[in-house]
């Protein structure tokens, strides 16, 4: 796992920036780095990259890269499938110098051309220079796991692994988007491949932006789907195939172990492993999963190192550093306070003398297995409960701590969008909310159903069947936002974090079950809950679902009501803050629990700050 920066330019060269942008994303690849510039007729080329080294530590892994046939290559990321390439590329008669996964894509790439990119299993984002044919091939895995940020001017394009890497590059504007900070205060995150800055972009999955450069044409196009990857071997198989596989590191490997279905099952298939798990302090929620935790490492043999969470510091100042830190290091709008416990849990991993861990991360997705999938099977009832539902909320006939996600349940059913309904399950601020914090509610509103209704064109299921569709749009929105979340923050531990439940076949192979195999009667997730029986007795396994959720509600009223609002006047160039006053008022006022709302308010007044 490392970090790669570039640029393409007709006119100038960028060398002195390329250093700047692998000084400010050095967590990426602490152990080295390098440079490789080309002063061609065409222009200029610079190739950067930070190493983390897990396969082959010596130098023949260092990059930038040159492959036999004089082809240049930067990476990020672990090609699990290398071994078996490696094979054929020994068949094919050539020899490779090293041990590394970053040679065989290189020289993969000299014997098949760009075909060789759906070959590649695992997870990355690399460039190729291809020499003979004057081009630069940018490539990003099929599921999205690793960034890739792309800057596109006239004469050139600048790319990083990281944001703050490529504001290092002058030409690279930072204008902040309007339309993306709406969807931003729907959904809680950006659908890919917006970031919150209007000409920064992320790289789509399964793409190649593929640069002729003598002509400066740009052509972007995948060359690759998940769907490929689906076979017929059973997904106990597949799970297990993938953990073995990306056991493979020449460091240590730990788990990070919630004592959920997902970290269970990788837990059992990797035997020897440490487990971290983050515990937060004490609350319902919390005790939960730190009860389970114990119960299901004792059972499985496997040792529990347990992981203090929060700031020891509990006044508002501290409690600010804490959303300052994940405003800066999020670097796009995504409204997710987990980033800094992930970091926290990585640095403890790193101190024990681990650089990869393993992550559940993905299973939710993959084989529906949050609770709004439960709901989405009742679509249409739900549809049809929409006037007792909002009666309901009008006379507060709700407690106050289910007032939350009833809120979303109202702001679901009463949407003619399906897909604008979908992001009030998903983000904090119901219609009534953004309509008077917006002056441009419903122009803005229109270009966002414009934007999710593009993204859905891809979807060719039955748009009837919510648990199906809301699956494939989260494969852009949702699961985009954690992968995001979980590299930058384990990434500025210099920690690489694998995901096994996001393996190419794996993921297939929840996409193309149907909904009924999904979704087993009320039960989510259930074909991993099934090989989980064979592993935990049912006692450990029936438990409530509390997600990796830190106590924000501490953080909100830790700040206090008058330091919120000072903090959040700066929001007003942007967002009308006399309602979320209003709804600072409020909650203070216990009439309402608006923790999330505040939390998503106070984030985008820190995210500002960073970035204007």
């Amino acid at each position: 796992m490392c970090g790669i920066s570039f640029y393409f330019d007709k006119e100038q060269e960028f060398k002195g920036q390329l250093e700047n942008s692998l000084r400010a994303t050095q967590h990426r690849g602490p152990d080295s780095n390098g440079i490789y510039v080309f002063e061609e007729d065409f222009g200029n080329i610079g190739l950067g990259h930070n190493r983390l080294s897990i396969l082959d530590l010596s130098v023949s892994g260092s990059q930038p890269l040159r492959s036999n046939a004089g082809n240049w290559i930067i990476y990020n990321g672990e090609i699990y499938n290398h071994v078996e390439l490696r094979n054929l590329l020994s068949e094919k008669g050539i020899k490779l110098s090293g041990g590394s996964d970053t040679e065989v894509i290189a020289n993969l790439y000299d014997i098949f051309g760009p075909s060789s990119f759906k070959m590649l299993k695992g997870m990355f984002a690399f460039l190729i220079y291809d020499i003979k044919e004057k081009k630069l091939l940018i490539c990003r895995d099929a599921v999205g796991i690793k960034p890739l940020y792309i800057y596109e001017s006239e004469t050139g394009v600048f790319g990083c692994s990281e944001i703050k890497g490529l504001k290092e590059f002058t030409p690279v504007s930072t204008e902040i988007d309007v339309n993306d900070i709406y969807e931003f205060f729907n959904n809680g995150f950006l659908y890919e491949p917006a970031t919150g800055f209007k000409a920064i972009k992320k790289l789509l999955p399964g793409h190649c932006l593929e640069i002729d450069l003598v002509n400066n044409i740009k052509t972007d196009y995948q060359f690759t789907d998940v769907g490929s990857f689906n076979n017929e071997k059973p997904l106990d198989n597949k799970i297990a195939d993938s953990v073995k596989k990306q056991q493979v590191a020449d460091v240590p490997l730990g788990i990070f172990f919630s004592g959920g279905a997902d970290s269970s099952i990788l837990a059992k298939y990797y035997n020897d492993a440490q487990l971290f798990f983050a515990k937060y302090e004490s609350s319902p929620e919390a005790d939960v999963d730190y009860k389970y935790s114990n119960l299901i490492s004792d059972y499985l043999n496997k040792e529990l190192k347990v992981v203090e969470i929060g700031a020891t510091n509990k006044d508002e100042d501290a409690l600010l550093a804490t959303v300052d830190f994940v405003a800066k290091h999020s670097e796009e709008l995504i409204s997710d306070y987990t980033f800094w416990a992930t970091y926290q849990l990585a640095e403890a991993s790193k101190e024990a003398g681990y650089k990869v861990m393993l992550s559940g991360m993905g299973g939710d997705e993959a084989f529906a297995g949050y609770p709004r999938y439960v709901l989405l099977k009742f679509h249409k009832l739900v549809r049809l409960c929409s006037l007792p539902l909002r009666l309901c909320l009008s006379l507060n006939f709700i407690p106050k701590k289910l007032s939350k996600k009833f809120e979303r349940l109202v702001s679901y059913s009463n949407e003619s969008s399906w897909l604008l309904s979908y992001s009030r399950l998903l983000g904090y601020f119901s219609r009534k909310d953004l309509a008077v914090m917006f002056d441009q509610n419903d122009k803005l509103e229109a270009k966002l159903v414009e934007k999710l209704n593009q993204i859905s064109t891809g979807y060719m299921g039955n748009k009837s069947d919510k648990i199906k569709f809301a699956q494939y749009m989260d494969g852009s929105g949702f699961l985009a936002h954690n992968l995001m979340v979980a590299d930058k923050a384990s990434m500025l531990a210099s920690i690489e974090l694998r995901v096994p439940l996001l393996d190419e076949s794996v993921f297939a192979h929840g996409m193309q079950l149907g909904s009924k195999e999904l979704v087993y009667k009320r039960q989510a997730k259930y074909p991993l809950k099934h090989i989980l029986s064979k592993i935990l007795p049912n006692d450990l396994i029936e438990r409530p679902k509390t997600g990796f959720n830190p106590p924000l509600e501490t953080l909100v009223n830790g700040i206090g009501k008058e330091r919120l609002k000072q903090e959040i006047k700066g929001v007003s160039a942007y967002v009308n803050v006399e309602p979320v006053f209003l709804l600072i008022d409020e909650h203070f006022n216990a009439k309402r629990n608006n923790t999330y709302k505040i939390w998503q308010m106070l984030y985008f007044s820190r995210w500002l700050k960073h970035n204007l």
